[in-house]
């Protein structure tokens, strides 16, 4: 077993060498929601080679049976017992393998659910700021394609590692009760195998991660050019950036090349290696039945059940090797694509256990103030600060407009005060019933232009700002609002089908039903950003309308062009430059 134990060693974990820059304690971390299935899924694989090792036993038995009876006429009586040993090793294994991909998937599962989870939180957080600089097509590459990129590492190679230690360990065994001199011939072939493994692997990571890289930068420039692409034939770019898109196609196509050729050459060494083992040992075996072999200290006798039960266990004991190869690959691959999930979570503290998500606010809980105290704001890759050095006080229950022209900073001091954004200098607090507390977009309902809508129905984009309201709760909101109309007037009321971006509605329907969902979410903070931005007079004046009832009782913070919303607010401050004037 020492040979193996080697292997192990060399294969699996580089943490005593420092090489992987803490990749492996991280994909470790990652690991644990399910590690209890895969340890059950190597250990069910460990001991799915005792059904081979029985289907071989029953293999020869009939064989040598069979043979001695030839001449007797009841050989297929004879050979009964042994086909029924073999039928039942077939069976034995059927089932432990069943079982043990069942419980692989299971831990599978779990671990992509809880990475994504984690992936939603930094994208998404629940309470405080947001990360900045996260790309849209990064974080959605993340969340899908490089953690499903670690199911093969979860199923094949965390499992496989505890499968070659059993499952090899237990065949060697059987093949040494029978012959110990071929177990001393495959225990000499073991060894082989780390070394050539570990040089394919030097380059595996590094091409499994210039693929992702591409797939990455593939898909962000697609999406950025699906976003612009009336401006694009608008200014007739149109052909280059289609050549764009081509050139990164074939780039992704030559990397995904090599990805697979690294994986053919890894995978044609193992083969390699056991088949040369196997015609090393089947050599020994004919020569030993054929009395040829006369070898100090090397058995020369040899009957045919104990060479065809060590012939056929040979390619048994290599294949736990053999899904380690394999599961080496998906190693890499899932170390490459942890690096890149790694620099979404931001880095060793994105492994840390998630803080509990706090329940919303309710505008009954008490009013919310908002403090700035010489707040700055800079933007990565701009040399002016969007906000500069501003203080304000919003009293719980006030309603501040903020105006000034566009790129003002409008929108950041808005984010800044909701806790959607971090301040580069200074604090925000929002303080209830006198007592200062760190921003929280759990006490804020957000309106802006445009409306975010998402695929579904009315009701389930409502149901996003208050889960456990019923279909009279959601009706009420509509005529509270005066929207009474905008619900008779939907085709299939609350059940009306919504697409992208809510597509289905008007620009001036979508901005009322974001409202109706502000009024069901009940914040006590009310950030509105340009929610009269693009709608014609008659859609603003009914916007006006609404947000004289949405708005009373709460505090507000608005940023708008609009005369028309000014008279609501009790004071109104104007940004020029990210600094008030």
């Amino acid at each position: 077993m020492s040979a193996s134990v080697a292997l192990l060693t060399e294969l699996g974990d580089e943490r005593a060498t420092g090489r992987d820059g803490g990749v492996s304690d991280r994909l470790r971390a990652w690991a644990e929601p399910g590690r209890g299935d895969l340890r059950r899924a190597g250990l069910l694989r460990g001991l799915a080679p005792l059904g081979f090792v029985l289907w071989a036993a029953g293999l020869a038995w009939a064989a040598q049976r069979g043979l001695g009876s030839q001449h007797g006429g009841r050989t297929p009586v004879r050979v009964l017992p042994g086909v029924g040993l073999a039928l039942a090793g077939l069976a034995l294994r059927s089932v432990l393998v069943a079982a043990a991909d069942a419980a692989a998937a299971r831990g599978a599962r779990r671990v992509r659910a809880a990475l994504r989870e984690r992936l939603l939180a930094v994208a998404l957080p629940a309470q405080g700021p947001a990360r900045t600089g996260l790309g849209e097509a990064a974080v959605a590459e993340s969340l899908t394609g490089e953690v499903s990129r670690l199911t093969e590492w979860l199923t094949e190679y965390v499992p496989a590692r505890t499968t070659m230690l059993l499952g090899s360990g237990l065949t060697l065994a059987a093949i040494a009760v029978r012959s110990w001199f071929v177990a001393l011939i495959l225990l000499a072939a073991t060894p082989l195998l780390p070394a050539n493994l570990k040089v394919i692997g030097l380059g595996t990571q590094a091409a499994v991660h210039a693929q992702l890289t591409a797939v990455r930068r593939h898909g962000a420039r697609l999406l950025d050019q699906l976003r612009g692409l009336p401006t694009l034939i608008g200014l007739g770019a149109r052909e280059a950036a289609a050549v764009a898109l081509r050139e990164d196609d074939e780039e992704l196509a030559h990397r995904t090349q090599t990805v697979l050729r690294v994986a053919f050459l890894a995978t044609a060494w193992v083969e390699l290696l056991i088949t040369g083992t196997l015609a090393v040992v089947a050599t020994y075996c004919g020569l030993v039945l054929l009395d040829y072999l006369q070898l100090p200290l090397v058995p020369g006798h040899m009957s045919l059940a104990t060479a065809l039960f060590v012939l056929v266990l040979t390619p048994v004991y290599f294949a736990p090797a053999r899904d380690l190869a394999r599961g080496y690959h998906a190693r890499a691959e899932a170390r490459a694509a942890a690096e890149l999930i790694d620099g979404v979570l931001g880095g060793p503290g994105g492994g840390a256990e998630l803080p509990d998500r706090p329940a919303p606010d309710r505008r009954g809980d008490g009013a919310v103030g908002v403090r700035l105290e010489r707040v700055t704001v800079r933007h990565q890759g701009q040399e002016e600060p969007a906000l500069d050095d501003v203080s304000l006080d919003l009293a719980p229950g006030s309603f501040l407009a903020v105006t000034g022209p566009s790129g003002a900073g409008k929108s950041t001091l808005l984010a800044v005060a909701a806790g959607l954004a971090e301040p580069t200098a200074g604090t925000v607090t929002h303080e209830r019933d006198g007592a200062p507390r760190p921003p929280s977009p759990a006490a804020v309902a957000w309106v802006g232009q445009p409306a975010h809508l998402l695929p579904g129905t009315v009701r389930d984009n409502l149901l996003l700002a208050r889960p456990g309201a019923d279909d009279a709760e959601l009706a009420a909101a509509f005529h509270t609002l005066g929207f009474g109309d905008l619900l008779a007037d939907l085709p299939g009321g609350l059940d009306t089908p919504l697409g992208e971006r809510g597509s289905g509605l008007s620009s001036g329907q979508s901005q009322q039903l974001s409202l109706v969902r502000a009024l069901l979410r009940d914040a006590p903070l009310l950030c509105l950003d340009e929610p009269t931005a693009h709608l014609d007079p008659v859609a603003e004046a009914r916007v006006v309308a609404a947000l004289r009832a949405l708005t009373r009782g709460r505090s507000v913070l608005l940023a708008t062009h609009s005369p028309a919303l000014l008279p609501l607010a009790d004071r109104t401050i104007r940004l020029d430059r990210g600094r008030p004037r």
